[in-house]
């Protein structure tokens, strides 16, 4: 095909298309609707396996438990086919992560508060839930931190471990993966700054650093990275907004150039991707904040060979297109915006 294949997850009813598949033109950056997908309601994040034969979505329901959802990939077009569903077992599911032998799914219930583990089926089909672990606790504000609000998860680079950021509690949780016994083992907690509400998470190429976007906040807390047993120790927090800015924010999304030369960060209020230079000690040195084409960019994601960065623009109801300067990091607009009902997740198949 002669551009890149994007899947967007949106805020939809469980009648309309919720994953729509674009092609992204590598001579231009425009994008064109190939097709789309209904039957799940709100599918907020996707994930894809590492040969892109899967694809795995969150079904966000807001009250009772939502549901994960299977797909296999046409690998011609990239249309889906559903596979099979799976109970969250647990109300606003926001997150889920494949870990890196793809055996196992962790899945994130924001509301319900809990963390679940299921397997993987050798056809890519989602087991029954193995373990729930409910979080416990509370953070400062009492309006977003009431309990505990896990929000995403992430495996450490030697697939050993998985942290979750939680939210609701300000910690980063720690947990083993024990592969025989298909449970998670918890491990340790790093504690974050109260009320900064620590949302997505990103590892350096290097293995050796972590990233943490505080969504209350609006702040990124980088890590020293111990993979012998997954410690962290904090060494730079840094704003995610200009200092001149007086509105609300909360920030939401955070990923690394492959080469990880170069940082971003989004930003809701302000509508901003914030760009950042990586020294060679990994700490972060603010380049500019570009708009971010919408309002609400929720989601943004880079292209494998770092060339666009794509925005979900959740409430202007858009997907805006950028170009990513290879020596500066620097984005530049190429105008391509597309309307979109929604847009809250953007995933890279080609």
């Amino acid at each position: 095909m002669s551009g890149r294949i994007i899947y967007v997850g949106a805020y939809t009813g469980e009648d309309e298309e919720g994953i729509t598949v674009f092609q992204l033109q590598n001579d231009g950056g425009k994008l064109k609707r190939l097709h789309g997908i209904a039957g799940i309601a709100n599918p907020s994040f996707l994930t894809l396996n590492a040969d892109r034969t899967r694809l795995y979505a969150v079904s966000e329901a807001p009250d009772g438990d939502g549901y994960i959802a299977s797909f296999a990939i046409n690998s011609k077009d990239g249309e889906l086919t559903l596979l099979n569903k799976q109970s969250s077992r647990g109300s606003a599911p926001c997150h889920v992560t494949l870990d890196g032998e793809e055996q196992y799914l962790v899945v994130t219930n924001y509301s319900g508060g809990n963390v679940v583990l299921y397997p993987v089926e050798v056809d890519g089909t989602v087991g029954a839930a193995a373990q729930i672990i409910a979080h416990s606790g509370q953070g400062p504000r009492h309006d977003r931190q009431e309990k505990a609000h896990p929000h995403s998860s992430i495996m450490s680079p030697d697939n050993e471990y998985v942290i979750v950021a939680d939210l609701g509690i300000d910690k980063l949780v720690h947990y083993r993966l024990d592969r025989k016994a298909g449970k998670l083992i918890f491990h340790r907690e790093t504690e974050v700054l109260p009320g900064a509400g620590p949302r997505h998470l990103v590892y350096h190429p290097n293995g050796e650093l972590l990233y943490a976007l505080n969504e209350l906040n609006s702040t990124i807390a980088v890590y020293n990275y111990a993979a012998a047993d997954s410690t962290l120790e904090s060494i730079q927090t840094i704003a995610a907004l200009p200092e001149s800015f007086q509105g609300t924010n909360t920030s939401a999304d955070i990923h690394l150039t492959s080469c990880g030369r170069f940082l971003y960060a989004s930003n809701r209020g302000h509508d901003s991707i914030a760009v950042f230079r990586v020294d060679a000690a990994g700490l972060l040195a603010l380049i500019e904040h570009v708009p971010s084409g919408g309002r609400t960019p929720r989601n943004f994601a880079l292209a494998a060979d770092d060339q666009f960065l794509l925005a979900a623009n959740q409430d202007s109801h858009s997907i805006a297109v950028y170009s990513v300067h290879s020596e500066t990091g620097q984005l530049v607009d190429l105008e391509h915006n597309l309307n979109i009902e929604a847009p809250v997740c953007i995933r890279f198949l080609l």
